[in-house]
This record gives C-alpha cells, structure tokens and sequence, in this order.
C-alpha cells in the first residue's frame, strides 16, 4: 500500500489545479492511517482522464441540445430535474427542495456557457415580467439556501472534478474506468435534466468529486457572465483568450515570470483557466519549452498562445466532430504509458524518447532533446532588445575614453 502511495504521488498528473483538495484528503488519510481511503484516492488518479477544457466544452455542445426556441418557449411543459439513484452526493449538491422549486417554477433553458472547465446553465422563468414585479430589477445573486422559485433566472453551475460527465441518449462520451458500458443513463447518475423541446441530458460522475451550485440571478438580459458566482474566481477562458490575443495581452502575462511555465499554466486564476495537465504537456512539447522554465522572452510566450489556441481548438473540433481519436502526432497518445514511472521507454511520433519529471507538483511528460531548460537568473529579454542594449552601453564607453586621450 505504501508503494502505491508514492506511485500516486508520482501520478499528480491527473489531477486538475480545481481539485487541488485531493492532496489535502490523501494527507489527512496518511496521518490517520485510512489505508483503505489512500488505495481509493490513488486508483481514481490512476484509472481516469480527467476532463480538461477540449472536453467540457463537448459537454456544453450535448447540454446546447437542451435550449429551448421561440417555438418551444409558447408550450405548455417547463424544464424538469430529477435526481439520480442513490447514492447521491451528501455536498456540493442542491438539496431536494431546491429542484422542486425549480421544478414549479416554471422555466426553461436559454443557454450554456463555458469558462474554462465550469458550465453554467441559465434558466428563464417563462413568465420573466412577472417575476420582476414581483422581486427587485437591481441585478442581485442569490444563494440556493434562499431560492424561493419566483426568481427570474437560475443558474446551474456544474463542475465535472475528476470523473464526471454529461451524457445524452443519443451520445455518452467514454470515461476510461467505464470504457464499456454504453448504457444511458450511464451508472452514477445524479442529476437528469429534461427540456420543453423533447431532449433531456444528464450529469454523472463515478467518483462523486464533481460538483452541482445553484444560484438565482435577477437583473438585466443577457446575464453578464462576471456576475456568475462560479466564474467570478477564474482567470480568463484560455480558448478565447488565446484566439483575441494580440501580442500584448496574456503573452505579457507569460513573458518574463519567475513562476515555472506549468504551475502557471495549470493555475486557473493567475492567466488563463481550462488547462489541465495533458492539454499543458501538449502544449510545452510543441512550444519546445521545459515545463521548469521560467522568465519566458515575449517571442517564447507569443509561440506558447499561439500553440494554446492550436491544441484547444483541434480538441474541440475533434471531438464536436465525434472522432475519439485526437491527432497521431501528439504526445497524448503516448504520454500515458508507463504512468511516468521509472523505466519506461515510451517515444513520441518522431521516435524521440519521452521521459517523466515533476514539475509544479504535477508528473509531467517531455521529450528532453527538445526542451531543454534554459538558467535565467534575470528577466529574459528577445534577442533583438539585447542586441540594442549591447549597443547602447558600448558607446558611452568608446566616448569616455577618447575624451581621457
């Protein structure tokens, strides 16, 4: 058991910056000796692929099914949730009163928003003028313990932790530990959500560390997304981000920092958030950047977007186009095998060797002849700006010597 404590330790590779309690739980378990609890920790970090930004926005486009039209909002029939089979989550779960509020409320879905790996589902009540006489105009959040169900807009904020995952009948995305079974609902379902259109979608998650929050917004239509309790805390979408970009925004975020390249690529609120380890170890290799290297130069930083918005957006294409299988060429493919352990001889597509270190508390996969850390003991500057600088400082010295002659 004690060996498979530290192989854990060596595989924080699965684990997403947003569940960073999991440590903390496998530490508590060490100090009282809950073996049992350890070997359960460790299996999920090892058995699973946590879902990263490329897959939760999958989940968004299976839950964009569910938003009702302008024909849909005349019926009758409102959005309707229901629970699971026990066992169901005990926290981070609205309680039964919740959904049955929800339930009478008489609402239905006009959109899902993504940032990062959180979901947001909003949720209009039919009867939206109505409702603002009734509560106040003023844009104010309310939490789930003081829903009354006459609000104008509910949100439904999901976080997928390590195993969860949204299915329909029509598509149930494949989670490792449960690679065969294809029934729907998939085992482990907690919440079923059904639409006025005829659709209906459901959130499971084997391991339960996932989690459902449940606000009420009343305000001005469209809901600006700062106001959403569960986005306020993220740094910016990195899918977006990276593609508005204009070389002088989170490229200068990047550039010149002493913090490590993947702890800040794997920090959800210091740049950018929706990078989880696999999607960062993609990233660095095509970058040709040590995931150890700091103070990256402006041209370093400006290439590392550019490959951010190239893994994201492939990802995404891929499986919105329902190809399983991301691009051969990547090191996804191949950064699994062995699970970073010692002794392994897994080799990229150009049959370079891949090794495994620990970088920013997480396992990380390189290929060392092409990311080479470079030591930068000051802030690093492009080429081009050193070169003037070296010009700049001879001058003055040519000059005080010919005024001493």
């Amino acid at each position: 058991m004690r060996k498979l404590f530290y192989c854990y330790q060596d595989n924080l590779a699965r684990l997403n910056n947003s569940n960073n309690y999991i440590p903390v739980y496998l530490t508590r378990c060490k100090q009282h000796n809950d073996q049992q609890l350890i070997f359960v920790i460790a299996y999920c970090c090892l058995a699973n692929n946590m879902p990263e930004l490329p897959e939760v926005e999958h989940y968004r486009q299976i839950l964009r099914s569910l938003v009702s039209n302008e024909s849909n909002k005349q019926l009758k029939k409102s959005v309707h949730l229901e629970f699971g089979p026990p066992p169901l989550p005990t926290k981070r779960f609205p309680s039964e009163q919740t959904i049955n509020l929800i339930n009478e409320g008489n609402y239905y879905i006009t959109d899902v928003l993504r940032k990062g790996k959180v979901l947001c589902v909003l949720l209009e009540k039919k009867s939206k003028s109505t409702a603002a006489k009734e509560e106040d105009v003023t844009a104010t959040i309310t939490e789930e313990a003081d829903i009354t169900g006459k609000e104008a807009t509910i949100l439904i904020s999901l976080h997928m932790g390590m195993t969860g995952r949204i299915s329909s009948p029509n598509h149930i995305p494949k989670l490792e530990s449960l690679s065969d079974e294809c029934s729907y609902p998939p085992p482990h379902t907690h919440l079923i959500i059904n639409s006025p259109n005829g659709q209906q979608a459901c959130f499971s998650d084997p391991r339960r560390f996932g989690s459902v929050f449940v606000h009420s917004y009343n305000g001005q239509s469209p809901i600006d997304e700062e106001c959403i309790p569960a986005f306020q805390e993220l740094a910016p979408d990195a899918l977006s981000a990276s593609a508005h970009d204009s070389n002088s925004g989170i490229v200068n975020k990047f550039a010149n920092q002493k913090k490590v390249i993947k702890a800040i690529l794997l920090d959800q609120r210091q740049v950018i958030s929706g990078v989880g380890n696999w999607v960062a170890d993609e990233v660095l290799y095509r970058s040709r950047l040590h995931p150890d290297q700091s103070f990256l130069t402006v041209s370093e930083a400006t290439k590392l977007v550019s490959e951010i918005h190239h893994v994201l957006s492939t990802a995404v294409e891929c499986l919105n186009d329902g190809e399983e299988q991301l691009p051969e060429q990547w090191l996804f493919h191949r950064r699994w095998r062995g699970g970073g352990s010692k002794g392994t001889n897994s080799k990229d597509f150009n049959g370079k060797t891949i090794s495994f270190v620990k970088s920013g508390g997480r396992s990380s996969a390189i290929v060392p002849s092409l990311q080479k850390k470079v030591a930068r003991k000051v802030v690093a500057v492009d080429s081009e700006t050193t070169d003037k600088k070296k010009k700049s400082t001879t001058k003055p010295r040519t000059s005080a010597k010919r005024r001493k002659t």
